[in-house]
């Protein structure tokens, strides 16, 4: 039987299979977030799932890849980005232009021989003054909707405000990203991280080996990793993490796309990587050897669209929360304290439930961890406390500490019932997730490591091999320091 007509007739069944082990990897993948289990085993099952549906999807359907990553190729769309590029050639390469100040600051004008010009180097530093100040510290945001230890401590959960940042750490990042751009922040904080985790290590260490005391290495318990996994449906949303997820690896590659077409560069094909279910990567194929034939400008431009792309995208969605912040919210929520859990060996332990919003402490009203505070402030060891909440009433006996042990956080909670409410959560999550995603992805994409648009980039002015690499080793030991704490955290 010819091989086309077998493939049709199998068609069915590859169908099912295809189906059968996506549904069931979601399921499990649900199941698992809302399960309360273990991280550390939530996060190997779930990549045990996503592994054995992808290898399963891939080879039902002779697809390319390998430990459950699989291409998706396709034709179509080819014709939407010949369309883009035909129709706005000058604005694709004055964003790349300007995503290469954005990137690399004042560096820029030599990393592209002097040519990017004036007008677009003032409005990507300006770029990056808006990043520092006030768009960096607002990306607390994205605390409300992770689900990591040691990241998503008990501090927000929620919408919340708008904050400006103004310090003299704030200045310092200023001045290197004006030099360095969205790089030399990346690594500036990289750099950071490594040290404050390499310190310490080296702290509780020396401490256990000098003294003897070995009461050092719980600080290592609480160190915050610099680098974690982001799974929709365990470490993020679901939905909302799926869809940000979406929006940044299309946009990122279709902007390679449209450069590569604005440089009469041939698109073989384009598609996205998918792991198990979850896309962890997109691609446009363009023609290498006639990308190696263009002068070392064009092909930076190439290279750094991508990345242009996600920062134009990170101030679209930031400007979207800002919106939703500010007048959608409020329309649906207001603010309240709920319990983020409680402490063993305290009062409150397991007697109050996670989730419980706090009316009332000791006869005061709550709607704010200050009112907590100020209702807790004269509280002394064995004090009675009355914790009035929507799920119980509650009376203890502060311990000798003179607290009862519960750990709260800031929310918003909902004003009615209905769907209109969980519609507007739904998008506020989808901005900010969007938003955060887009910035690091195309900071990380900055960074000298093989693989990624900044490393190509540096492959065309730096002619040492031997410094390149040394420059890339050293970004892979920081990326592995920054993953230590997760041995003490899991």
């Amino acid at each position: 039987m010819p091989k086309k007509r077998r493939a049709e007739r199998n068609k069915p069944l590859r169908i099912f299979i295809t189906l059968f082990f996506s549904v069931g990897c979601l399921i499990g993948i649900i199941f698992l977030y809302y399960s309360g289990l273990p991280l550390l085993f939530s996060l190997i099952i779930s990549l045990l799932l996503l592994l054995v549906s992808g290898q399963v999807i891939m080879k039902a359907n002779g697809l390319d890849g390998s430990y459950g990553v699989y291409m998706l190729k396709s034709k179509r769309g080819l014709n939407f980005i010949d369309w883009l590029a035909r129709k706005g050639g000058k604005f694709w390469e004055g964003m790349a232009d300007w995503g290469a100040v954005f990137s690399f600051g004042l560096m820029s004008y030599l990393i592209f021989d002097k040519r990017i010009g004036k007008k677009t180097l003032i409005l990507g530093l300006a770029a990056i003054a808006v990043m520092v100040l006030v768009i960096l510290p607002n990306m607390w945001l994205i605390l409300s909707f992770l689900n990591i230890p040691g990241v998503n401590l008990p501090k927000f959960s929620g919408p919340g405000f708008l904050q400006l940042g103004f310090s003299y750490a704030i200045l310092a990042l200023l001045v290197i990203s004006i030099f360095g751009g969205v790089l030399f922040f990346m690594i500036a904080l990289l750099g950071f991280s490594a040290f404050d985790i390499v310190y310490t290590i080296a702290s509780a260490v020396s401490k256990a080996v000098v003294t003897g005391n070995t009461s050092g290495y719980a600080s290592l318990s609480s160190q915050v990793p610099g680098i974690a996994p982001i799974i929709p449906g365990l470490t993020l949303p679901l939905f909302s993490g799926i869809l940000a997820l979406a929006v940044v690896l299309v946009v990122h590659e279709f902007s390679h796309g449209i450069l590569a077409r604005v440089s009469k560069i041939k698109l073989k094909s384009m598609g996205i990587l998918p792991f198990g279910i979850i896309p962890i990567g997109a691609f446009v194929e363009p023609d290498e050897k006639q990308v190696d034939k263009l002068e070392k400008k064009k092909q930076n431009g190439i290279f750094v669209a991508g990345v242009s792309s996600n920062f134009i995208m990170t101030f679209l969605f930031f400007a979207l929360t800002a919106i939703m912040i500010i007048y959608v919210i409020p329309v649906f929520f207001k603010p309240g304290v709920v319990i983020a859990g409680t402490i063993p060996g305290y009062p409150a332990y397991d007697v109050i439930k996670t989730g419980s919003v706090i009316n009332s402490w000791n006869g005061y009203p709550v709607n704010s961890i200050e009112s907590v505070d100020y209702a807790a402030r004269n509280f002394t060891p064995y004090a009675v406390v009355k914790v009035s909440t929507n799920k119980g009433n509650y009376t203890f006996d502060t311990n000798a500490t003179g607290k009862i042990g519960v750990l709260v956080q800031q929310s918003q909670i909902p004003r009615s019932g209905g769907v209109l409410p969980g519609v507007a959560n739904f998008l506020y999550s989808f901005f900010v997730i969007t938003f955060v995603l887009n910035f690091f992805v195309g900071g990380m994409n900055l960074l000298p490591l093989p693989a990624f648009d900044g490393w190509r980039v540096y492959k065309n002015r730096i002619k040492s091999k031997k410094k390149l690499h040394i420059i890339g080793w050293l970004m892979v030991i920081a990326i592995i320091v920054l993953m230590l704490p997760w041995i003490w955290i899991l």
